[in-house]
C-alpha cells in the first residue's frame, strides 16, 4: 500500500515523532479525523523507556498536571441536575454529533497496528509508507530523533525533578484522611524499576485481638517474578487480622507473636501445597496448574507492622530483607534517634548463618561469605521460592512439565528457606497535638531498594529535616523560607561527587545518600526519601537513575517501596467533625451551561 493511498491525514498521523495538530486540507478540517503528532521532548520521554515506564510519557504528565492534585480528604459530593430538560437536550446534541462523525472516527487497520504498541511505547510507529524519494529523505532528516540531545538540557532535568512525586508513585494522607480512616497519617511511594514492578504494599485498619481496631502496614518485595508478592498483598493483612481477632483483648505478647508467626507459615504452606498438588494432579502444560505454581515459582519478602492504638504497642514482623526503623525524639540532643524494628535476614546476618549451619550440618558452602547469598539468593527467609524448599527430583518434574526453573546447584537437604518472621515489640510515643513537651515517633518501612542506598540513621535524619522544613513552611515544604531562598539549581551535566566505580574490575557505580547531598523539596516524606536515595542534590545522578531502562534499571536502583507513618495522636476535633460529616452526604446542584 502506498502512502498516498493512506491519505494525508493518516500519513501524518502515523509518521513517528510528530505533534498533534489539525492539517488544513484534510478531512479533519471539515470535522474529520484528528492527527496525532508528538514533539521531540515527548519522543525522548517515550524512547527513554526507563522514564516512560514510571510516567508513561512527558505528554501524559503535562496533560494531567492540573488533575493530579493531592487528595484533600473532602467527602464526595452527589451531583444532581436541576434542569433535566437541558440535560436531555445536551445528550441529544452529543448523540447527534457522534452519529454525524461516527464513520470518520471508526478505527481502521492502522489504528489496530498502533494499538499493538501503544501501551509499550506510545512514541514510536511501525508504519513506514513513503511515496517518493522526497518523502523518504524528509523522514530520514527530520523524524529520526537524537534521543540524548534533550537530556542535556537542564530544563528537562528540572521538569522531571518537579514531577518526581508522580514518577515515584507517591501518595499521602492528610490529617483529615487519617481521622476519617482511624489510622495514623501515612505517606508512601512505589518507584518502579523492574517491568513489571515486583514490589507491592498494603495497609489499612482491621480487627485485632478482642475484635478491637488495629492498624496494619505491609511491604512485599518480590523476586523471580511478582506473583508471590501479589498473593501476599491480597492475603497477608486479612489473614493476620482474622487470626488475631480470635484472641482476647488482653492477650499476652507471646500469644500475639505466636499467632502472627503461625499465620505467616500457614500462608506459605498454602502456597507451596497448592502448587505441589496442582503439579501432581494436572497434566503437563495445564493452565490451572501453571496458575497455582506461579506463586511458588517466584518468591517474596514480607514486612508487616501491626499497631494497637489503645495501648500504643507496635509489632513488626519481618521475613526477608525489607526493613523498618523508628525515629524517636531525644530532648537531650534535640534530634531523632534511630531504633531498629527489624533485622535484615541475609547471609551477612550472623544469626541467620548460625541458624542455617545448625539446620544443615556438613554443608558449609551454602552461604557465600562475600555476597551473603544462600545458594545464589540474597535472602535467607522468604515466601515461595520452590527451588529452595522442594527436593531436586520434584523440581525437575515441574521444570519439565510446566516450564519451571532448574534445581539450585549444591542443593542437598531442602528446605533451606522459611517464611517464619522475626517479631519485635515497641511502645510508641504519641504526643497530643499542640503539646510542645513531647514529639511523636515516626516509622519508616521500605523494601531493600531504599536501604541499598541509605543507612537507617541517615533515613531518619532525612525525615527529620523534612519535618523541620514543613514546620518552617507552616505545613508546606514548598513554602520553607530556606528552600525559597536557595531554590534547586539545574546546571550543565557533569559527574557528581560521591560516586565510585571501577572499570578494570567491573565494579558498577555505587553511591550512598548522605546528609551533604540531601534535597528537601517534596511535600511527601516517602518521596523525599526516594529522591535522596536516587541522588538528592546530585542532579546528574538523579536524572541518570531515572533514565536507565529495564531490565538494567534494577542495577541502578531496585524497585523501591516506602511507607512513612507519623504516630501523632489524631486531632479529637477532626475526628468528631469527620464523624458528623459521615452521618450524611452533601449534595450540590450543577448547571448545564
Amino acid at each position: 500500500m502506498s502512502l498516498t493511498r493512506l491519505g494525508s491525514a493518516a500519513r501524518a498521523r502515523y509518521l513517528p515523532g510528530t505533534r498533534c495538530a489539525v492539517q488544513s486540507g484534510t478531512p479533519f478540517a471539515a470535522g474529520g479525523r484528528r492527527v496525532c503528532l508528538r514533539s521531540l521532548a515527548e519522543r525522548v520521554a517515550s524512547s527513554q523507556s526507563r522514564a516512560s515506564h514510571n510516567q508513561s510519557s512527558i505528554r501524559t504528565l503535562q496533560k494531567n498536571l492540573q488533575s493530579q492534585t493531592l487528595h484533600n480528604g473532602s467527602r464526595s459530593h452527589i451531583l444532581q441536575s436541576a434542569f433535566p430538560k437541558k440535560t436531555a437536550i445536551g445528550l441529544a446534541l452529543f448523540i447527534a454529533l457522534v452519529w454525524y462523525f461516527g464513520e470518520d472516527i471508526e478505527p481502521n487497520w492502522a489504528d489496530f497496528v498502533m494499538n499493538s504498541y501503544e501501551a509499550e511505547d506510545p512514541g514510536n510507529s511501525p508504519l513506514h509508507f513513503h511515496a517518493n524519494k522526497e518523502e523518504l529523505e524528509h523522514y530520514l532528516q527530520f523524524h529520526i530523533p537524537d534521543v540524548s540531545q534533550p537530556l542535556k538540557d537542564p530544563g528537562v532535568t528540572q521538569f522531571f525533578s518537579e514531577h518526581f512525586e508522580k514518577l515515584a508513585g507517591g501518595w499521602r494522607m492528610t490529617e483529615k484522611d487519617a481521622a476519617e480512616e482511624n489510622i495514623p497519617v501515612t505517606h508512601g511511594c512505589r518507584f518502579k524499576s523492574n517491568d513489571p514492578c515486583e514490589d507491592y504494599f498494603a495497609f489499612g485498619t482491621s480487627l485485632g485481638p478482642g475484635s478491637q481496631p488495629w492498624n496494619y502496614w505491609s511491604i512485599m518485595d518480590g523476586h523471580a517474578g511478582r506473583h508471590t508478592a501479589i498473593m501476599l498483598q491480597i492475603t497477608l493483612i486479612p489473614s493476620i487480622s482474622h487470626a488475631l481477632l480470635n484472641l482476647p483483648a488482653h492477650a499476652s505478647s507471646f500469644e500475639v507473636d505466636s499467632t502472627i508467626k503461625n499465620t505467616f507459615l500457614r500462608i506459605d504452606k498454602q502456597i507451596m501445597d497448592s502448587a505441589r498438588t496442582a503439579a501432581n494432579w494436572f497434566p503437563a502444560a495445564n493452565a490451572a496448574a501453571i496458575a497455582a505454581l506461579t506463586p511458588a515459582f517466584s518468591g517474596s519478602c514480607a514486612l508487616l507492622a501491626a499497631f494497637d492504638p489503645s495501648s500504643s504497642t507496635l509489632r513488626v514482623a519481618c521475613t526477608g530483607d525489607s526493613r523498618a526503623v523508628l525515629g524517636r525524639w531525644d530532648p537531650a540532643s534535640q534530634t531523632y534517634t534511630t531504633i531498629p524494628l527489624s533485622e535484615d535476614q541475609t547471609g551477612f546476618n550472623a544469626k541467620e548463618v548460625a541458624r542455617l549451619a545448625e539446620a544443615h550440618p556438613g554443608e558449609p558452602d551454602i552461604i557465600d561469605p562475600k555476597s551473603g547469598r544462600l545458594l545464589g539468593i540474597a535472602v535467607t527467609r522468604a515466601f515461595g521460592d520452590h527451588r529452595w524448599k522442594w527436593d531436586n527430583d520434584f523440581i525437575r518434574t515441574v521444570q519439565a512439565k510446566f516450564w519451571g526453573s532448574a534445581p539450585r546447584p549444591q542443593s542437598k537437604t531442602p528446605p533451606y528457606m522459611t517464611a517464619e518472621p522475626e517479631i519485635t515489640e515497641t511502645e510508641i510515643v504519641r504526643a497530643e497535638k499542640g503539646d510542645t513537651r513531647f514529639k511523636s515517633d515516626f516509622m519508616i518501612m521500605a523494601s531493600d531498594g531504599l536501604w541499598d542506598r541509605i543507612s537507617s540513621e541517615h533515613a531518619v535524619e532525612c525525615v527529620q529535616r523534612w519535618m523541620e522544613a514543613r514546620d518552617r513552611g507552616q505545613g508546606e515544604v514548598k513554602k520553607d523560607p530556606r528552600l525559597q531562598a536557595n531554590p534547586p539549581q539545574f546546571g550543565a551535566p557533569m559527574e557528581d561527587p560521591g560516586l565510585e566505580y571501577n572499570a578494570e574490575t567491573g565494579g558498577q557505580i555505587e553511591w550512598k545518600a548522605t546528609p551533604e547531598y540531601f534535597a528537601i523539596e517534596d511535600e511527601n516524606a516517602a518521596v523525599c526519601l526516594a529522591r535522596n536515595a536516587m541522588g538528592g542534590s546530585r542532579r546528574g545522578l538523579f536524572m541518570g537513575v531515572l533514565s536507565v531502562p529495564p531490565p538494567m534499571g534494577r542495577y541502578a536502583v531496585d524497585d523501591t517501596t516506602i511507607l512513612v507513618v507519623f504516630f501523632d495522636k489524631l486531632d479529637k476535633d477532626a475526628v468528631q467533625a469527620v464523624s458528623k460529616a459521615s452521618a450524611g452526604e452533601k449534595k450540590s446542584w450543577w448547571k448545564l451551561w
